[in-house]
C-alpha cells in the first residue's frame, strides 16, 4: 500500500501564510484540498478587489 505523504498546506498554515507570505499563501489556497471551494473564490475576489483599489488610487 502506498503510503500518503502528509501535505504542508492545511487550512492554519495557509491562513497564516496569506497574512506573512501572500504569494505562498495564494498557492496554499490553491493547490489545497480541504479548503471549500466558496472559500477559494472568496479569497481571489479579495485579491482581485486589493489589487482594483490599488490601481485606482495610484491613477489618481
Amino acid at each position: 500500500m502506498e503510503e500518503i505523504k502528509p501535505k504542508w498546506y492545511n487550512r492554519y498554515i495557509v491562513g497564516y501564510l496569506l497574512i506573512l507570505v501572500p504569494p505562498l499563501g495564494l498557492y496554499g489556497v490553491y493547490k489545497s484540498d480541504v479548503i471549500p471551494t466558496k472559500w477559494k473564490y472568496v479569497t481571489y475576489g479579495a485579491l482581485a478587489l486589493a489589487i482594483l483599489g490599488g490601481v485606482l488610487i495610484h491613477t489618481s
